[in-house]
């Protein structure tokens, strides 16, 4: 592709280092997608709450990474499961297995800031949550004060726990008071922690997730709220899932990755550029100039036509009538099989028939020809109708 031109090679490893110098030397900028994931160290990861579970809440911690439907013949009585993202929305297979997965004895904490699709219908859910992270940069909300969390518990019914404004606080804007029992509201008196029985299971649906990330639980103030809701949890085995994550690596695609990462993402614009500024300046084919080769030309023509013009310019019309009478008889004799040696009746009836041409024709012919033979002195006339009857007897031959 660069054959012939080192330059570009230069150029292009040259902005490239200078690319990643910069990002090297430049402060790495926060990662404030809520990623939920439990070996994220962003500030909204599931770092910190992941690692201080293990053996506090129960007796053992375990890691699932597939479907509910897979993990129904795993989990026993006494489990709890904890899925934490930014929205749930659970297929017929997946809703399938958690009712089984509950009906056996098992606590699931949902938490999530929005429930869709079979889930939200099935216990006619409907959320609702400030847009104002959505449009504002979350550096400006750390500061802002938002919204406050109460339990309903007794002995914690006195404890407010406060949040900024980078925390989205979601609410049920509509669920079944007759079956959910609401543990936790917000200080505009709506629910974002409740729970229901499932058979022998017990179901809790939290709408704010954010209470789990690194950034509200490491040195926060309000951290003991995500303990309060851990204690609800205590069972034999709590596991901790990292299927339902919209950040799942898998699936993640090629261009997703590339991305997401600035690094990268300005590696391929470089090497986007980069191509398209080869296609316009230096795509274009480079060889040698292709040599004009003149077709061959039919020497024996140019001869003839040459050999020809100095006859007739020299008005020696004897000399061409001659050659020419050579050459007509030379064709007779090949094209019927004949003798020229004598012109007498007994030929001219024999070239009539073989040629189809009438006798007249034929006899008015060859009697010019050898008339024109002994002659002394030829006019251009005399010569212009000698070629003129070879010509028509020529055209007129069915051989």
């Amino acid at each position: 592709m660069f054959k012939g031109n080192k330059k570009y090679y230069f150029i292009f490893f040259g902005l490239f280092a200078l690319i990643l110098l910069a990002q090297y030397l430049l402060p790495k900028p926060v990662n404030w997608n809520r990623t939920y994931q439990n070996k994220d160290k962003a500030p909204f990861g599931c770092y910190a709450i992941y690692n201080l579970i293990n053996g506090v809440y129960s007796q053992q911690t375990g890691f699932n990474n597939k479907t509910f439907y897979n993990l129904k013949d795993r989990v026993k009585d006494s489990c709890s499961i904890i899925v934490i993202n930014n929205d749930l929305n659970l297929n017929k297979s997946d809703l399938s297995s958690l009712n089984q997965i509950l009906k056996s004895g098992n606590t699931v904490l949902l938490a999530a800031n929005q429930f869709n699709g079979l889930l939200a219908d099935t216990f006619h859910l409907s959320t609702s949550s400030g847009f104002e992270s959505y449009f504002s940069i979350i550096d400006s909300l750390i500061n802002k004060p938002g919204e406050s969390i109460h339990l309903v518990a007794s002995n914690q019914s006195t404890n407010k726990f406060s949040f900024s404004r980078a925390a989205n606080i979601a609410t049920f804007r509509n669920f079944d008071t007759t079956r959910f029992k609401v543990l936790a509201f917000t200080e505009t008196n709506k629910a974002c922690l409740i729970k229901t029985r499932v058979g022998k299971g017990t179901l809790m649906l939290l709408s704010v997730p954010d209470i789990f990330t690194n950034y509200f639980v490491v040195k926060h103030k309000n951290r003991q709220l995500a303990y309060l809701i851990f204690s609800l949890l205590k069972n034999r085995e709590l596991i901790w899932d990292e299927y339902y994550k919209s950040y799942n690596v898998s699936n993640y695609s090629f261009l997703k990755f590339i991305f997401e990462s600035d690094t990268l993402y300005a590696a391929y614009l470089l090497l986007f550029f980069s191509i398209v500024f080869y296609m316009i300046f230096e795509g274009r084919r480079r060889q040698a100039p292709i040599p004009v080769i003149e077709p061959v030309t039919n020497s024996t023509l140019d001869f003839v036509n040459v050999i020809s013009h100095v006859y007739f310019n020299s008005k020696n019309h004897q000399t061409i009538a001659l050659e020419r009478i050579k050459y007509f008889y030379e064709s007779v004799r090949k094209k019927f099989n004949t003798s020229t040696t004598e012109i007498n009746e007994h030929f001219i009836n024999e070239i009539s028939e073989l040629s189809g041409v009438q006798y007249l024709t034929v006899k008015q012919l060859f009697t010019y020809c050898e008339r024109l033979k002994h002659a002394t002195d030829l006019t251009e006339y005399e010569l212009i109708e000698l070629n003129r009857q070879i010509t028509n007897f020529n055209n007129y031959s069915q051989r």
